[in-house]
């Protein structure tokens, strides 16, 4: 019987990078060196143009956004092959800037050693989010499944060759077609599971350590995400859920402890 389910965000909580890269001087360099800026995709023209009407599309479904930029650059008469190209490039950048802080570290050692926990990195992102997540993990000496929807079943697939001491599961709202926010991403979860769980604890940023030009980073809709989140998973599974809700700047150390005391009550 599984005691705990851990619920792990990726974006802006396990992986700081993968926000940082949104910052203006960091994102306007990857532009540039993507040759995206050459294209005329400034920092604002990429959240406005590119990111924004996407993001729904991107996120609830297997397209990725590779595919989905060089749609957009396509759309305003960029030739195909170099919108593939510098799109790709670009994503290539994003993912590679998106690694497991390594303050997480000691977490990641402590339940490993802890059979009482499912663990679940559970994340609203892009298709190629699946395969990087199950990479960063390996580097922590886990194992992966992903979990994923396939002729409306969910099954959990393993990730790679990587044989760990432990594994996660990986929820990405691109691969169950619904974000985090819906009763119906996390039925899907508990499908995809099969575990017996008897209390939730989720450290999450809900949005908040996104970069502030970003729509995701709204304050308002922060909050209403945080609460629809919770509220769904508490509908799902019926039992008692604590939430660590974790923002960048935070000390990790701080929060890993928090997190080790709440699975140990």
């Amino acid at each position: 019987m599984t005691a705990t389910l851990l619920i792990l965000d990726f974006s802006g909580t396990l992986s700081l990078g993968a926000v940082r890269f949104g910052e203006t001087h960091r994102l306007a360099t990857a532009l540039s060196d993507a040759g995206l800026l050459a294209l005329g995709v400034t920092v604002d023209r990429y959240w406005n143009e590119l990111v924004g009407p996407t993001w729904v599309e991107g996120s609830t479904s297997r397209v990725g956004l590779a595919a989905l930029l060089a749609r957009q650059l396509r759309a305003q008469g960029i030739s195909a092959r170099i919108a593939a190209r510098c799109a790709r490039r670009f994503t290539q950048m994003y993912m590679a800037a998106s690694v497991i802080d390594p303050a997480w570290q000691p977490l990641f050692a402590a339940l490993s050693a802890d059979s009482r926990i499912t663990t679940l990195i559970a994340t609203d992102h892009y298709a190629e989010a699946t395969a990087h997540i199950a990479t960063a993990l390996a580097e922590q000496g886990w194992s992966a499944r992903a979990l994923r929807l396939r002729n409306q079943q969910v099954v959990p697939q393993r990730m790679g060759s990587h044989a760990g001491n432990a594994t996660a599961f990986i929820a990405n709202s691109a691969d169950l077609g619904v974000i985090k926010a819906d009763p119906l991403f996390w039925q899907r979860v508990r499908a995809g599971l099969r575990a017996n769980v008897a209390r939730i604890i989720v450290v999450d940023d809900f949005g908040a350590s996104e970069n502030a030009a970003d729509f995701y980073a709204n304050p308002t809709r922060v909050e209403r995400r945080r609460q629809q989140t919770i509220a769904a998973i508490e509908q799902t599974f019926a039992v008692p859920v604590t939430v660590v809700q974790f923002v960048i700047g935070h000390d990790i150390g701080a929060t890993v402890h928090h997190i080790v005391q709440q699975i140990n009550q």
